[in-house]
């Protein structure tokens, strides 16, 4: 009997390290990958705002903008609430080319203006940058947008640079993805856009961050 009690306690030992390292590695795992998943959200590392914030040299007054648009005005985003559900009936999609009204537009981005960035998001509460592209050609022009930047790049046809106009899609290398931000062109070398650092907000395509990340432009109205 002398041997079983080494045996009894060899065997308690084995079965601790089986039942609670498994369990304790399990929730390792799990706290990492909600992390991860966290992370994954947020879409933009935390080098990518820093780049953003540093070499986004060439700051647009916004105001000097909008004394340019005579009806246009600025205003405060809405504290920052659950999102509620759009009651609001969308348009119908109409054809690239349809009516379409710079003055609108410019109008509605105004009243964009410090939207606080949110990735997924598509409302005044929080928006990243193709639910702000989407909702300002829906909401100002009834044009429907897909979703997503890299769906948006595909729509209408290319123009160069030098031959852009107000309205075009502008399109940028932010991350390494090709492409991974949008925005719509104002206008002298500015476009407005859902920053990541900033919110909504008008930029210049010549400042240092903006100038080398530039990709394409694309024209889905004449």
């Amino acid at each position: 009997m002398k041997w079983l009690i080494p045996f009894l306690m060899i065997s308690l030992l084995l079965i601790g390290c089986g039942s609670s390292s498994p369990r304790f590695a399990s929730g390792k795992n799990g706290d990492q990958k909600k992390e991860e998943k966290k992370k994954g959200s947020i879409r933009f590392s935390s080098r990518v705002v820093e780049e953003e914030t540093r070499e986004d040299d060439k700051k647009v007054d916004v105001k000097a903008v909008a004394s340019r648009f005579s009806s246009a005005k600025t205003s405060a985003p809405p504290e920052r609430t659950p999102p509620v559900k759009d009651d609001i009936k969308k348009p119908e999609p109409v054809a690239p080319g349809g009516k379409f009204e710079n003055q609108k537009m410019m109008d509605l981005i105004l009243t964009w203006m410090g939207t606080p960035y949110d990735y997924g998001g598509e409302t005044r509460n929080g928006t990243d940058c193709s639910g702000f592209t989407m909702q300002m050609f829906r909401q100002s022009a009834g044009i429907s947008l897909p979703r997503t930047t890299e769906e948006q790049v595909k729509l209408g046809s290319l123009v160069q640079r030098d031959n852009l106009k107000f309205g075009d899609l502008i399109f940028f290398n932010t991350t390494g993805q090709n492409p991974s931000h949008v925005g719509i062109y104002i206008g002298d070398d500015m476009f407005a856009h859902a920053s990541v650092s900033f919110g909504v907000t008008l930029s210049s395509m010549y400042s240092s961050y903006y100038k080398k990340r530039y990709t394409e432009a694309r024209r889905i109205i004449n």
